[in-house]
Order: C-alpha cells, then sequence, then structure tokens
C-alpha cells in the first residue's frame, strides 16, 4: 500500500506561504491599483454612463477610496496566512526508517512545528525499535525477555518476559476468537518448519513432520502469569510465533504516541499495514491509500478514502518461494498445513490497526464466501479481495471508499 500523496521524505511542506518579494507587490496592488483602475474605467466610460452621473461618481469615488482600500486591506488580512491568535499553522513533514520488522516505516504528519513533528516521530520510532526487540523470534537482544528467550526458555520453566510481551499475548487470546481461530499465535511448531524450507528454496516440508508439529499448537498450552510477568508452556513443544499480528499491533501502540505529542492528523505505513488519524490539515477529508496490485507490484488495483482508520493488507507475492513451478508463500492455513490458496490478497479497513492485521491473516485463510460473512458480522470492518483470476470482491461499505466508485480525498 502507498499513502495516495506526493511527498517528499524529511521535508516540511507549509500549508500556507507569503513570499517576501510578492507579498509588497500584492499590497500595492490592493491598495493602489485596484480602486485607480475602478476610477479609470468609470472616468472614461463614454456611453455606459452620461456625464453628470460620471462627474457625480467620480466625485463618491474620491471621497470612498479610503473607504475601499480598508476594506480590501481587512478582506486581504483575513486570508492572509499570518498565524493569528487561535489559528495556528500546520506544516506536513514526513520521515522513515527501515531497521524494524523486516520492512520500511514511514510517519507522515501535520504538524504546528518541525520540533513538534521530530519530537513525535522520535518517540514513535523508538517504540518501534523496542517492539520490533520484544517481538523477534529469531535473535535474542541481551538480557530482554523477547519472543526468542520465550521460545527457548518457556517450553523447561517459567521465563520472565517485557510487559509489552504479555499485552500481546493477553491481546490475542482474547481477539483471535474473532478471527474464528484462522489465525493462532500457537502456531509457531508449524511455521518454524515452513520457515526453514522457505530460507533454504529448495524442498517443500513433508506432510508428515507438519502434522507432527501441529499437535502442539493448543494456545490454552500458553500459561500467562500477567502479575509476575512471566510465561510458561505446558508443552514442551509449543512455540508462539506473533508474525500475524506484531506489527498491527504495534502501529496502533505507535499512533497512540503520536497522539500523545498532540499530532492527530498523521499517517503510519509500516511495510502495507496504514494506520492513519484524523483528515489531513489541508483542507481534504481523507487520507488516500492504495491498494496494491498483486499481479503487478508497480501499480495498484484501486484507492481507499478513509479517515482515523486502518488498513491492512495480506497477500501471497511479498515472501514466497518456488518449488517446480508451484509457489509457496508464507501465509499458513492452520487445518491444512499448507500456504492458503483462495485468492491473491485481502484488504481490511477497520479502526485498530492490530485488529486489521488479525483479520488480513484471517480472511486469507478463509474462502471468500465464509470471509464475507465474517467480515459483515463485524462493526465497523471492511473488506476487498483480489482473487486469482484478478476479479475483485467487497463489503457494501467498502464501496463508498474506493476511488473506481467515485470516492476522493475531498468527499
Amino acid at each position: 500500500m502507498r499513502e495516495n500523496l506526493n511527498t517528499s521524505a524529511g521535508k516540511s511542506v507549509p500549508l500556507f506561504s507569503a513570499n517576501k518579494v510578492e507579498l509588497p507587490l500584492f499590497f500595492w496592488y490592493t491598495l493602489y491599483a485596484v480602486p485607480a483602475a475602478a476610477q479609470h474605467w468609470i472616468t472614461d466610460a463614454p456611453v455606459l454612463l452620461p456625464g453628470r452621473t460620471r462627474t457625480a461618481i467620480r466625485g463618491r469615488i474620491r471621497i470612498t477610496k479610503k473607504r475601499l482600500c480598508l476594506i480590501l486591506v481587512f478582506l486581504f488580512a483575513a486570508l492572509l496566512p499570518i498565524p493569528l491568535p487561535g489559528r495556528p499553522v500546520y506544516g506536513k513533514y514526513t520521515a522513515q526508517f527501515y531497521d524494524v520488522f523486516d520492512t520500511f516505516v514511514a510517519v507522515t504528519a501535520y504538524a504546528e512545528s518541525e520540533e513538534q513533528f521530530n519530537e513525535a516521530y522520535e518517540a514513535a520510532r523508538e517504540l518501534f525499535l523496542r517492539y520490533h526487540k520484544i517481538y523477534d523470534g529469531y535473535h535474542a537482544w541481551g538480557e530482554l525477555g523477547n519472543l526468542y528467550r520465550m521460545n527457548q526458555t518457556a517450553p523447561a520453566e517459567p521465563c520472565r518476559v517485557e510487559r509489552e510481551m504479555i499485552d500481546l499475548l493477553l491481546w490475542a487470546k482474547a481477539n483471535q476468537p474473532i478471527g474464528r481461530m484462522r489465525v493462532n499465535i500457537a502456531l509457531g511448531s508449524v511455521l518454524s518448519i515452513w520457515h526453514s524450507f522457505r530460507e533454504e528454496g529448495l524442498r517443500v516440508p513433508a506432510m508428515a513432520d507438519l502434522r507432527r508439529a501441529a499437535e502442539h499448537t493448543d494456545f490454552d498450552s500458553i500459561r500467562i502469569d500477567a502479575e509476575k510477568c512471566e510465561v510458561f508452556y505446558t508443552d514442551p513443544e509449543c512455540r508462539v510465533d506473533l508474525g500475524a499480528v506484531a506489527k498491527g499491533y504495534t502501529a496502533e501502540r505507535a499512533a497512540e504516541v503520536l497522539e500523545k505529542y498532540g499530532l492527530t492528523s498523521y499517517l503510519i505505513n509500516a511495510g502495507g499495514n496504514v494506520r492513519c488519524g484524523a483528515a489531513p490539515k489541508d483542507g481534504r477529508k481523507h487520507w488516500g491509500i492504495a491498494i496494491q496490485n498483486p499481479f503487478l507490484s508497480e501499480e495498484w488495483m484501486d484507492v481507499v478514502y478513509t479517515q482515523e482508520m486502518s488498513v491492512v493488507t495480506s497477500g501471497d507475492y511479498q515472501r514466497f518461494y518456488t518449488v517446480d513451478g508451484v509457489r509457496y508463500h508464507h501465509i499458513i492455513d492452520p487445518d491444512t498445513l499448507m500456504p492458503s490458496d483462495h485468492m491473491r490478497q485481502v484488504t481490511v479497513v477497520c479502526r485498530d490497526s492490530a485488529l486489521a492485521d488479525l483479520l488480513s491473516t484471517a480472511l486469507f485463510n478463509l474462502s471468500p464466501e465464509d470471509g464475507w460473512e465474517l467480515a459483515a458480522a463485524l462493526e465497523g470492518t471492511e473488506a476487498y479481495w483480489v482473487l486469482k483470476d484478478g476479479s475483485v470482491l467487497y463489503t457494501p461499505g467498502m464501496k463508498n471508499m474506493l476511488q473506481s466508485n467515485g470516492a476522493s480525498s475531498s468527499d
């Protein structure tokens, strides 16, 4: 996904500006040239006005010229982009980084100053960096109680983890049923096999191995002690994988950080997981977020116009490998234990970025018919499917958001 705007990374784009050279010229034009031209037009109009009427009007113009100038000055002052009390001037700022969750993160926001943006951006970036380390299942980060350490220790004994890990585990426990358990963070034993074979890129795992691993995917075997910040696996072969929820969950927490620093109009793009705040402060009513074309990576299928929502896509075209001409991507169906084969991609729109992340994977693991039924049952949730033949489906509420149906940033 991409935000449908022409922006320059790291540059401020003020919404209002006045050129110091042109401003005096505009004053001269307003205060002198316009009244003088009006007087000249009336004085030299031989046909439209009789001489006596012309003389009378000339006198009135000479008398009221100062008043006219004052009126024009007041009108001009009302339109001037000067920071009058109660009317802050906003600039548009964009910055991005590449060192988290194996993707880029771009933050665009409207702020009263570059200092305000930079302070909020750095706080959001620090949060992304910390959460990336905590939810990393492949690397240890010193003494940090992260996912890697938890998967290494919790099968044998209670493992002390960071509070952010406990929060996400509890969130997943509460929200996985919303997606009809088509997302299960306890599927790590199966997903780790697929990860190894995808890294190798030469073979497909044996179904017997996948089925043996699937016997150890019961979420209830994960014991969470929130008070002590400890986790213990009652099944020694259970493993946790947070790939379906961690990025969206982090984006939602980053949105809270931006708002804490006073930025209400923003867009966070975490490698296709988009979370936007209130409408852009440049007169537009919505942000425009492009849905990528899974068949042509440099093009998009449509544009979603929305505000204060999350737009998250799951597809088969980002992480995959090919064996004997068959594509094997990274989204694994918990029933078949194979890459899901219902569609090319699905996009979910809802308020919470973590839930949108979970639902996009869940809908990808459901048939379009079953996914439609699930999305329709969830208040405030819309979805857009791209099927294998290139055709598209979308929920009724999504229709009014799409550029192809006449939606725009000004609606």
